[in-house]
């Protein structure tokens, strides 16, 4: 399957990803882990129903002799967790102590899908208002979420846990928080491969949404420790250590080029505008979603000016959003 087709590929053996090109807002890339005639290990869901659905309908084959018996939610944003509903009753979910808190803490689906479509209604009103409409709508896409909040993960760790899906040792680690409170990384040592959910966009712009950013900086160093022969990130096409290697680039180059306009008194979404001009910016151009600078400079800004790494509030991202629907309108 090339990178550009949608669905199931096999990655390693009995190890799989339902991947999602090219990798923008809710097109996540989910994992399946088989214990031949046993029993298997799903790795995230999707917020949308539809596409929850699909890869039940898809798996059924993989999993016909190996049920699912654990799943995994790599962090709290909805577009990983949200489709918890679809999976075997049966199954236990797993997550981060910080994840699950952040769970709990995050705008429920309801919440989401009423701000979004009150943005379909605003989104042609000029000025920050109906910017801010625009770009949520762009967020949500065309997804369909659930109606209620999900079932929850049901089993946390604080740090590392190592969970047996029938025989292989899949190796948990809690690395947040970086891109939210309770990022964590699934390493399948057997077979060489590594989920690294959102701590890895590929092709696809990151958003830091908590930090601090150093931590994110520290994941990635963690994963290229690793040297697994596969990652497959939360969005984007699987990649190998090259790939990390730019993302990691990129994170040190947003960091010293944005604390330097930080300095020079600059307003964050000017700073971001400075850093998607400037000629250091072109070898990231063709990423997914470029603008998403702007919501991780808001997040820098805070932390630049001493306040402590926190989840956006529902206005901290209300008002990223109307900055980054400002900029494509203007672009």
């Amino acid at each position: 399957m090339a990178d550009t087709e949608v669905g199931y590929r096999q990655i390693a053996d009995d190890t799989w990803a339902f991947m999602r090109p090219p990798g923008s807002w809710g097109q996540t890339n989910t994992g399946l882990i088989v214990g031949p005639g046993s029993a298997s290990m799903l790795i995230d869901t999707m917020w949308d129903v539809n596409w929850a659905e699909r890869v039940v309908a898809d798996t059924a084959e993989l999993v016909a002799d190996a049920p699912i018996t654990e799943v995994l939610n790599t962090h709290s944003d909805g577009d990983h967790w949200w489709g918890n509903d679809t999976v075997p009753a049966t199954a236990r979910i797993t997550t981060s102590a910080a994840s699950l808190h952040a769970m709990k803490e995050e705008t429920p689906p309801k919440g989401v899908h009423a701000f979004a479509s009150l943005g379909a209604k605003i989104g042609w009103v000029p000025g920050p208002v109906g910017a801010m409409g625009s770009y949520m709508n762009r967020v949500r896409g065309d997804a369909t979420f659930p109606g209620a909040l999900p079932r929850l993960p049901d089993h946390t760790f604080e740090t590392t846990e190592t969970i047996d899906v029938a025989g292989r040792s899949v190796h948990l680690r809690y690395l947040g928080p970086a891109h939210t409170e309770g990022d964590l990384i699934a390493h399948v040592p057997d077979v060489g491969v590594v989920f690294a959910g959102d701590l890895l966009f590929i092709d696809a712009t990151p958003v830091l949404w908590h930090g601090p950013l150093q931590n994110w900086i520290d994941a990635l160093d963690h994963l290229l420790e690793l040297d697994a022969a596969v990652y497959v990130p939360g969005h984007g096409p699987l990649c190998g250590t090259a790939e990390i290697r730019a993302l990691r680039n990129y994170w040190t180059w947003v960091s010293e080029a944005g604390r330097s306009c930080f300095d020079a008194g600059l307003a964050p979404t000017e700073a971001a505008q400075n850093l998607l001009k400037s000629s250091e910016f072109g070898q990231y151009a063709h990423w997914d979603s470029p603008e998403r600078l702007i919501l991780s400079m808001s997040t820098l800004y805070r932390l630049w000016r001493g306040e402590p790494p926190a989840p956006p509030t529902l206005t901290r991202r209300a008002r990223a959003f109307a900055d980054a629907g400002r900029y494509l309108r203007e672009h």
